[in-house]
């Protein structure tokens, strides 16, 4: 190796506080990304000058990134398996976004360093059985089949966006450890439920008192935006999130902090089962919470464009989404497009924080084929009544 090439890979070495010698290092991170060729000693690693050079690139781009997100890993085994997890994932992005047929792009975003697995564990929610209380006692109405489907009034506008009416909270970030999307879906909707309500700012309302004190739901493990409601609906309200703030992690519930209330529900309503148009009708008054089916793997890096569910691995054009596995929450916060209109989508709160997508958002196609809605997104979509 260089001495040229020696100083532009030290100091990516030397922030690790391990005691293992640097060329140790070296050979460990290049073994997976050189050629292998058989000698005397088995396989053995032959630094070309591309693999060597490319490798090299990507270990940089690994701390660009690093530092960009505030990333540190234990050790120095640590780092180097989340660094062969990153060079994947760049190469996945990448080539996504060189094949051309995806009408969205992705993104090297805070997820880079994670398996699919790894996410899927962390930032989505299993789906809950509801409760026998829950059922007998709700008073949000019966799910309707598809079929029966009726077009939205005429009335209903061409497109809406409740950020840019200043009806929807910053975007927030339910952090790498709780999957508790059902929780900042249902509190997003309520906060701008209120704020349309009222006529005014929304509240930043509490998702922890709902992830501690909601016995319908398990915290960051699962939980449903109508049981949420429901919660909301017998305690009399929710506090704010000052009062009652986000940590991430399951706790016991403050009863001290219950009846300080900063909004409170009437009421919750399903939006008719398997119909956008109704969907539609719906957003058009205040923001909705929906289930979506974010197993794709190309869903945790979009950047822009306009989502449809298809993805593309190792060549492959495969997809749409499905709809049997709903395992994350959205707020759908508005909407373009409606009738014969050419480009037709919805707007979607996510609860990952700024970095990821469009600053938070994504563009959902609108309108698809199937009766359940692009990743089942028309399913079962509910909301708040203040």
């Amino acid at each position: 190796t260089s001495s040229k090439q020696q100083n532009h890979l030290h100091p990516a070495m030397v922030s690790s506080k391990s005691s293992l010698p640097v060329a140790l290092i070296l050979v460990v991170t290049l073994t997976d990304v050189l050629p292998l060729v058989s000698s005397s000693r088995g396989l053995v690693a032959v630094p070309t000058d591309g693999a060597l050079e490319d490798s090299l690139l990507m270990m940089e781009r690994f701390h660009g990134w690093m530092a960009k997100h505030g990333k540190s890993y234990a050790g120095v085994e640590e780092k180097l398996r989340r660094f062969d997890i990153f060079r994947r994932n760049v190469e996945f992005i990448e080539a996504a976004n060189r094949d051309g047929r995806l009408s969205y792009t992705l993104g090297v975003n805070q997820f880079a360093d994670l398996t699919h697995e790894e996410f899927l564990a962390t930032h989505t929610s299993r789906r809950v059985v509801p409760s026998e209380e829950m059922v007998i006692t709700t008073r949000a109405g019966v799910v309707v089949e598809g079929a029966n489907c009726q077009p939205a009034p005429n009335a209903v506008p061409r497109s809406i966006n409740w950020v840019n009416q200043s009806k929807v909270t910053p975007v927030k970030n339910q952090g790498k450890v709780c999957g508790a999307c059902w929780a900042f879906s249902a509190v997003a909707t309520i906060e701008s439920a209120y704020a349309i309500a009222k006529r005014g700012e929304p509240p930043v309302l509490s998702e922890q008192e709902l992830i501690d004190c909601d016995t319908f739901d398990r915290g960051c493990t699962s939980g449903e935006m109508y049981n949420a409601y429901f919660w909301v609906l017998r305690n009399g309200g929710i506090a704010n999130s000052s009062t009652y703030p986000y940590k991430e992690t399951d706790g016991k519930c403050e009863r001290g902090k219950l009846q300080e209330h900063a909004a409170t529900i009437r009421d919750y309503k399903f939006v008719k089962h398997n119909c956008e148009e109704q969907l539609m009708a719906a957003v058009a008054v205040r923001p909705v919470a929906v289930g979506f089916d974010s197993n794709d793997e190309c869903f945790k890096f979009y950047q822009a464009g306009l989502y449809d569910g298809m993805c593309i691995k190792h060549g492959e054009y495969f997809g749409p989404c499905s709809s049997n596995d709903r395992i994350h929450s959205l707020a759908i916060v508005g909407y373009a497009g409606k009738g014969g209109d050419r480009v037709k989508y919805w707007i979607a709160k996510n609860s990952w924080g700024e970095k990821w997508g469009k600053k938070g958002y994504v563009w959902l196609k609108k309108d698809v084929d199937e009766p359940e809605g692009l990743c089942g997104l028309a399913i079962q979509p509910v909301y708040p009544i203040v």
